[in-house]
């Protein structure tokens, strides 16, 4: 890369000017196969878990010859979504990373596609595709950055700290992710955070109350006989990505009515809780009661899931680590901007971190409302920083 700024300038002209469906000009896409030859953490049946195991990932390179010095390393993690690496902006985001001198690897975490949200199958593609860079003689030695989206972001930290102690992380990127499950849930079933001491109040997307539903409602105590709820939104947040549609519009009542059908009929009140008609919300003081229910599922099932229990393993209780930068979008109505603030606040005692937060985006597309031009020059600040971890 020839200097943060004008990296800066060269990814914001690309991710301005890419399209969905577009060809990715002056971009090389490869559909490439990782090997985990990692000993076994335990062995089974004489052989280890992971042993011959391969990772799918797409990389992304600038298409102009390789007769330049090395290029600098990026990992991509997409979130807890159908298209995975295909989803548009994880594309979008490469491409103008490509085209600004990177060597992109999005690895798939094919769970995470299933809206599986354990988080060990995306911390192993972490290390795998962190480690391929390490290794590929056209990424320029001193270590990749990790960048993770939404659901993504807090395991890129958690594995930053990891991979960094090893030499093959320099930084991480965290966009529209979260801090606390317990807020989070909480936004995804009312709409409610926390700001300078006032509750605030958004429409929240619903598809994130269903995936989290999905996983964990059936894992609440009490809530052992709603398997049959927690498949049918795990259905619908299926449709939603395979389908293309928004999860809070009016067409997607059509797909709440066919998945409802599967719900017996004592549970189907429950469902409609969970997914009512569209501009309809969940019923408060339900909403109250089940998220912190559906947070201590979550976090009695996967501890990782929450970044403070994830830096408080042992191993890394007294590492330091790599350099973070959060981006945020002010009108994100999944995860609310106010997690990266609390995230970058939880991170600061260890380490450099800066966070961003920019009226530009929604969660994974930009806003729909217009915007103040300061905002662009924030967002281009934030984007220089990122590229000076390259720098560093």
């Amino acid at each position: 890369m020839a200097s943060p700024a004008l990296d800066a300038l060269r990814f914001l002209r690309s991710w301005a000017g890419h399209s969905r469906g577009a060809p990715l000009r002056e971009v090389e896409v490869d559909d490439i196969q990782i090997e985990d030859d990692s000993p076994p953490a335990a062995p089974i049946g004489g052989a280890g878990e992971h042993a011959g195991r391969s990772l799918r990932a797409w990389r992304y390179r600038s298409a102009a010859p390789a007769a330049g010095p090395p290029r600098p390393g990026w990992v991509l993690l997409h979130g807890a979504t159908r298209p995975g690496p295909h989803h548009p902006e994880i594309v979008r985001c490469a491409t103008a990373l490509a085209g600004a001198g990177g060597d992109v690897l999005i690895p798939e975490v094919t769970s995470w596609r299933e809206l599986d949200l354990d988080p060990a199958p995306a911390r192993r593609a972490l290390a795998l595709a962190a480690r391929q860079q390490h290794r590929d003689p056209q990424v320029r030695p001193g270590g990749t950055v990790l960048a993770g989206f939404s659901f993504g972001c807090p395991q890129a930290i958690a594995s930053g700290a990891e991979l960094a102690r090893r030499g093959v992380v320099r930084g991480v990127l965290g966009y529209g992710g979260y801090h606390s499950l317990d807020s989070a849930i909480r936004f995804g079933l009312t709409g409610g955070y926390e700001r300078r001491g006032r509750t605030e109040k958004l429409h929240p997307d619903p598809y994130g109350r269903w995936v989290v539903a999905a996983n964990f409602l059936h894992r609440v105590p009490g809530m052992d006989g709603a398997e049959d709820v927690s498949r049918a939104l795990g259905r619908l947040a299926a449709f939603a990505g395979d389908v293309g549609f928004p999860a809070y519009a009016r067409e997607s009542d059509s797909y709440k009515a066919e998945v409802m059908a599967s719900v017996s009929a004592r549970n189907r009140e429950l469902f409609r809780f969970f997914a009512p008609d569209a501009g309809v919300e969940p019923d408060p003081g339900l909403a109250r009661e089940l998220a912190p229910q559906l947070a201590a599922a979550a976090r009695e099932t996967y501890p990782e899931l929450e970044i403070s229990h994830a830096l408080d393993q042992p191993s890394l209780r007294e590492m330091s680590l790599p350099p973070v930068h959060l981006i945020h979008g002010r009108h994100d109505r999944l995860i609310p901007f106010t997690e990266t603030i609390a995230l970058k606040r939880h991170l600061a005692p260890r380490t450099k971190v800066a966070a961003t937060i920019t009226g530009l985006l929604a969660h994974s597309q930009a806003a729909a409302r217009p915007t103040r031009p300061v905002e662009a020059l924030r967002l281009a600040a934030a984007i220089r920083g990122l590229m000076k971890l390259h720098a560093s």
